[in-house]
């Protein structure tokens, strides 16, 4: 026993401590979690066989069907094997690619022992489907159609090849599945390995249904998407059904002339059976068509007396019919005669005996036969009937009659009616009775009318009721005359065609009508009234000599007229009253009339052409004579005399009043307070006289003189008004013209109201007192800028304006200018000054609430206000008064006038100490209240950012801006721009050095481009925020021409078409004038120099200051030298002393405007006749020149010095140059550009 134990506790260590040794690596035994598993791949695909290991301490590898392929992943000589995944975490699956049947195997994974671990297996298979190549069905083609004859039985057989494992077939019809007792399914194995061919036979007794049937065998297999099929068409032969007639039913009654449509169907059949119509058992029609099931033949036909008893018959066949199937109709017709014909004599003679007869041809049934005689039933007829044709009767009547006096022609009417149909046929028979015709009738003129000489007038003579017709017959006055002829039935007509002459006023035109049957003719007649103007015209005229102020009688005659014609009287075209004096009968019935016109002559009668028109009024025709009187009369002048001439004082006057008269020649006298004029005299002394005395004319007088009607005044004035007289004289006597000389002259003010002023709230009264003339009130106005005129009150009498301000206030304190312009010389204005007394008012800006200074120097603090009367200034700190006095060594106060109402303190601290920082009110005060400010002194600091940054003016490659200064933090402080472009996002830079600069101009800009600019000031202490982003410029897209580039692109450009020959010689000449000036510019050096030579040094220095003042200029040829020599003259030294490096260029700068500079060029800031350093001046034709102080003088301030310039040509400008050193920071990149006075190198502009 004790044996026993100890074997049992040897085995249990050995178990124990020996497999731990042999698990050294780890204490669970390596296994599969995931083994390989059967499945299927259609062929082609890519198969995965999955093996995972789990705690994997062997080596892995697969074996195919027993045959291992190795430890290696990528598996060589197995080009679609390998295995996948990752290996180091057991993952060894077997991936195959484009797999084929010989993949179709068992597959198993190995795992190999290692350290203590057993081998692992684990096998799965790989099944590799095979898809069928193809199905068909056995001896049929692809959709083949297959006919069979109705009961017969077919086969068909679906062959499936070549599938792993076999494919299932499914068999359908009309694509639903059909399960078939005859079905019968055989395996059968494939040329090719391990594949599978299946064949499926069904057997099928076919009926008329199944016609048209689709019969298919599908085959469905794993390795298929869908599945494959075969298919057929059965086509089941049959014969048709029997025909069916439609349209007509036997015993029915058809109508001749209906439409009528016979339809002939057969149901069934296939092929469809064909279906043609017969009549009479001939075809009449073989076109049958298919709808649906059935074959259809319809015919379609007008039914005529010929289908009456015909038979339509219907056949219908097939391949598979013996005999053609039939069908019959045979149609009933009834139809109306055919026609109705009457016979008979053609003419005959009252009382004579007449037979009639009326044939009616073929009617179903036989027509009953009627007669009408002259509209009158005549029912003694008799009648008789026959057979005729298929179907048809002909119906035969007569009629006798003896024939009435009557006096027309008798008209029979035979009328045939098939009762049945209710249809009548009609034939109408005329019998011509002979007789006489009736009187005849005019047509184409009505008795007593009038017809118009020359024209056509037609004239018809119609005769009716003749048997035969009538023969007519024309006369004139008895004569006979041709005529053109017609007869219709028993009308007959004759028309004759009449030229109207005045001869044919009152003849007679007769018609006669007769014929055999008349034992004598019948006639009308008709007298013609004939329409003629006069053909002549005559005036006479009473007395022979004719004068102004007697009276004249012009008589007119016109010649004979029918109607008698209208006699007018014309001057001109000015119509005349006449008086009629007589008529007289004339020739062919017309009249002669007589008119006379008595005038009242006058001078305007002289050459007047008065016409006499004799006008017939019926025909619109008129003669016309016309006659020019000679009259003789006194002077007349040509154009009414003025009463009043007004002339410009200054100027010249020449007033013309030529009379004429009959007869000539005409006298002319100028008097003046009844002295005669003396006659001019060749002399323009009166021109010097004038420029001595330009308002009011010369002191000398003037010169007046007449020539003929001509008065001449030379240099007008204001004595030279007054009356002028001047008679013209003929033999006829004499006429008298007076003409008032108004004079007039510019206005001038001769008395201003005085500096007015009121209390706050009462009217303040402004008058103006001018002369002029002329002078209106609409001449007089007041002006100011900007002020509301609504609250005044304005009044204008006796040569004096009145301006009331009502209710005054401090905002009508101002200027206030008198403007008297009546468009004659200048304008006259005066100003008058309205102070409106009210207490001060201190301008609270942030620009004046702080001070800085620095210790030991002086502080300045400043205070505005505003305010009448005047304002006194006071400062105070913690209520202590400082302006007093008490300390003049510390503390100053200064007080200015700015303005009409406008005051400033400047209030010193001298040797500013740390205590003197701090707040100190300003006082301003006067009779009427008190205003305070407080100041902020402190310690010097870095600056406000400056206000209002703006654009001024845009180049092609520059921008101007200007800006408004802020605290300078008690240092002198600087600007500094930047800007960019609009797309860009880095700055450029540009510093302005000169202290108290507030324009810059950006130069060196790109053309057509937006930028943003911005602006910060600097000083000692520090940089303040930049300002004004958004401020933005846009340059121009092409530069500014002047008057030059102008001419030349029009010259170039818009000239292009100049001939090549006229350029060249253009530019010859040009070249030659050139060389000229050259020429003759050096020969006038040398001797200038040869005169210095001669006359010193001394008095060479003086005339070459001269020369030099007045010499034209190099670049422009103007005496714009002399400019430059002023400045050089009188400024060099004032600047040279205090910059050593300022100077002046020594040649001008020519600047062509050509045109009104742009306003914009101009800001409204800048004040007339000072100058802001960079701003352009120019003098055009516009007259457009700021700062002028006289028509041809610019004014320029630099600094405070004026210095003034005469301009040497409109359109020119000024230009100087100053140099400065330059000075660039680093931080911005290269800063440029000029501002003013062009600290950064370039050129000054004014």
């Amino acid at each position: 026993m004790q044996v026993v134990k100890i074997l049992l506790l040897g085995t249990f260590c050995l178990l124990t401590y020996g497999g731990e040794n042999q698990l050294a690596s780890g204490q669970q035994r390596q296994h599969f979690r995931n083994q390989p598993e059967d499945q299927h791949v259609v062929e082609g695909a890519v198969a995965l066989i999955k093996c995972e290991v789990g705690n994997q301490k062997g080596r892995v590898q697969w074996a195919k069907d027993g045959f291992v392929l190795g430890f290696n992943r990528t598996i060589p000589g197995y080009p679609r094997y390998e295995m996948v995944g990752d290996g180091i975490n057991g993952e060894h699956h077997l991936k195959i690619h484009n797999t084929t049947l010989h993949d179709d195997a068992d597959y198993q994974c190995q795992v190999g022992p290692a350290d203590g671990h057993d081998p692992l297996r684990a096998t799965g298979h790989l099944t590799v489907l095979l898809a069928p190549t193809s199905i068909e069905l056995l001896g049929r083609g692809r959709e083949e159609v297959i006919e069979v004859n109705e009961g017969e039985e077919i086969t068909l057989e679906c062959q499936v090849e070549d599938a792993k494992p076999v494919a299932m077939v499914r068999w359908y019809k009309n694509n639903e599945e059909i399960h078939l007792d005859s079905r019968v399914d055989v395996e059968k194995e494939s040329s090719q390995r391990r594949r599978h061919t299946l064949v499926s036979k069904v057997t099928l007794r076919l009926t008329p249904a199944d016609d048209g049937s689709h019969y298919a065998c599908h085959a469905e297999h794993p390795a298929l998407s869908q599945p494959i099929a075969a298919s057929v068409k059965i086509s089941v032969l049959y014969p048709p059904g029997p025909p069916m007639i439609t349209g007509y039913t036997a015993g029915e009654t058809i109508r001749a002339g209906e439409e009528r449509t016979l339809s002939c169907r057969s149901r069934g059949g296939n092929p469809l059976g064909r279906v043609v119509w017969y009549r009479n058992n001939e075809i009449i029609d073989t076109t049958d068509r298919p709808i649906g099931a059935e074959s259809v033949n319809e015919y379609k036909f007008i039914v005529d007396s010929a289908d009456n008893g015909a038979v339509f018959t219907c056949e219908v066949r097939n391949k598979l019919t013996e005999k053609p199937l039939l069908a019959s109709v045979k149609l009933e017709v009834q139809f109306p005669p055919d026609k109705v014909v009457v016979s008979g004599p053609t003419q005959s003679r009252v009382g004579e005996n007449v037979t009639l007869t009326c044939v009616v041809e073929n009617s179903n049934p036989p027509a009953e036969v009627s007669w009408v005689v002259d509209g009158q039933p005549r029912p003694e007829a008799t009648t008789r009937r026959e057979r005729a044709g298929p179907g048809g009767w002909h119906t035969v009547s007569r009629l006798e009659l003896s024939v009435p006096a009557v006096d027309r022609d008798m008209m029979f009417t035979c009328h045939a009616t098939n009762q049945a149909l209710g249809e009548t046929k009609v034939d109408t028979y005329m019998l011509s009775v002979l007789r006489p015709p009736l009187p005849p009738v005019l047509h184409g003129y009505s008795e007593g009318s009038g017809i118009r000489v020359g024209s056509q007038q037609r004239i018809t003579c119609v005769s009716r009721g003749g048997n035969p017709p009538a023969h007519l017959q024309w006369y004139r006055d008895g004569q006979k005359i041709p005529s053109r002829k017609h007869s219709i039935d028993d009308v007959s007509s004759a028309e004759i065609e009449i030229v109207a002459e005045p001869q044919d006023n009152g003849a007679q035109y007769r018609c006669e009508a007769h014929n055999s049957a008349a034992s004598s003719p019948v006639s009308v007649s008709t007298t013609l009234v004939v329409f003629f103007p006069p053909e002549t015209v005559k005036i006479s005229q009473s007395p022979r000599r004719l004068s102004a102020g007697s009276q004249a009688i012009l008589t007119c005659e016109s010649g004979p007229s029918n109607p008698a014609a209208t006699i007018t009287w014309f001057r001109g075209d000015y119509r005349m009253a006449g008086r009629l004096q007589e008529t007289s009968s004339s020739l062919n019935g017309g009249t002669r009339v007589t008119n006379v016109l008595a005038l009242n002559l006058t001078a305007a009668d002289d050459g007047l052409t008065y016409s006499c028109q004799a006008k017939n009024t019926a025909l619109q025709k008129d003669v016309t004579q016309s006659v020019t009187l000679h009259v003789n009369y006194a002077p007349t002048f040509l154009s009414e005399p003025p009463d009043v001439v007004d002339v410009v004082v200054g100027e010249s006057e020449e007033l013309n009043l030529t009379a004429r008269a009959n007869p000539g020649p005409v006298i002319y006298t100028w008097t003046r307070h009844g002295l005669p004029l003396p006659d001019p005299v060749i002399d323009d002394s009166w021109r010097d006289t004038y420029a001595q005395h330009p308002d009011m004319g010369g002191a000398g007088g003037s010169r007046v003189s007449a020539e003929g009607p001509l008065l001449y005044i030379r240099g007008v004035t204001v004595d030279d008004a007054g009356d002028y007289e001047l008679e013209a004289t003929n033999q006829e006597g004499a006429t008298v013209a007076k003409v008032y000389l108004n004079v007039q002259y510019p206005p001038t003010i001769k008395y201003t109201s005085e500096m007015v002023t009121v209390s706050e709230g009462q009217d303040a009264h402004l008058e103006c007192a001018a002369d002029g003339n002329p002078l209106t009130e609409a001449m007089m106005a007041w002006r100011r800028d900007d002020y509301d005129f609504t609250k005044t009150e304005q009044i204008f009498g006796g040569k004096k304006a009145t301006l009331t301000v009502l209710r005054a206030n401090r905002n009508d304190t101002g200027v206030f200018t008198c403007e008297v312009n009546n468009s004659i010389g200048k304008v006259a204005t005066a100003n008058i000054t309205l102070v409106v007394k009210t207490k001060p008012v201190v301008e609270r800006s942030q620009l004046l609430d702080r001070a800085a200074a620095e210790k030991g120097k002086r502080g300045e603090l400043r205070c505005l206000a505003e305010g009448a009367p005047d304002v006194s200034f006071s400062w105070k700190r913690d209520g202590l008064l400082l302006s007093n006095g008490a300390r003049p060594d510390k503390y100053e106060n200064e007080t200015v006038r700015t303005g009409l109402v406008s005051w400033a303190s400047t209030f010193y601290i001298r040797n500013v100490h740390e205590d003197d920082y701090g707040r100190y009110e300003c006082i301003a005060e006067n009779e009427l209240g008190a205003s305070t400010f407080t100041v902020r002194f402190i310690k010097p600091t870095r600056p406000d950012p400056p206000l209002s940054l703006k654009v001024v003016n845009t180049t092609h490659d520059t921008v101007t801006l200007a800006w408004k200064p802020g605290f300078d933090g008690g240092k002198t402080q600087y600007f500094r721009l930047r800007y960019r472009t609009k797309d860009s996002t880095s700055y450029q830079y540009l510093d302005v050095y000169e202290a108290g600069v507030s324009i810059y101009t950006v130069t060196d800009l790109s053309l057509n481009t937006e930028y943003y600019f911005s602006i910060m000031s600097y000083n000692d202490r520090g940089d303040s925020e930049y300002r004004g982003e958004f401020v933005r410029a846009t340059t121009r897209s092409q530069p500014l021409l002047g008057d030059r580039e102008l001419l030349l692109n029009q010259v170039l450009g818009g000239r292009g078409d100049l001939p090549k020959l006229i350029i060249i010689v253009v530019a010859i000449v040009g070249t030659m004038i050139v060389i000229l000036n050259i020429a003759l510019v050096i020969c006038l050096i040398r001797r200038k120099r040869g005169k210095r030579r001669d006359d010193g040094s001394d008095q060479a220095s003086s005339k070459s200051t001269t020369n030099t003042m007045y010499a034209p200029s190099s670049y422009n040829d103007t005496v714009v030298g002399e400019t430059l020599s002023s400045i050089s003259e009188k400024s060099r030294e004032s600047y040279t002393q205090e910059d050593s490096v300022v100077d002046y260029e020594d040649g001008p700068q020519y600047f062509p405007s050509g045109h009104a500079p742009p306003a914009h060029l101009l800001p409204a800031h800048f004040l007339p006749g000072r100058l802001v350093p960079g701003q352009v001046f120019l003098y055009d034709q516009y007259d457009l020149l700021y700062g002028c102080v006289s028509p041809r003088v610019l004014e320029i301030r630099i600094g405070a010095k004026p210095h003034l310039f005469d301009l040497p040509r409109a359109g020119d400008s000024l230009v100087a140059r100053k140099k400065t050193t330059r000075r660039k920071r680093e931080s911005g990149g290269d800063r440029r550009g000029h501002a003013g006075s062009e600290a950064a190198g370039s050129k000054y502009q004014y």
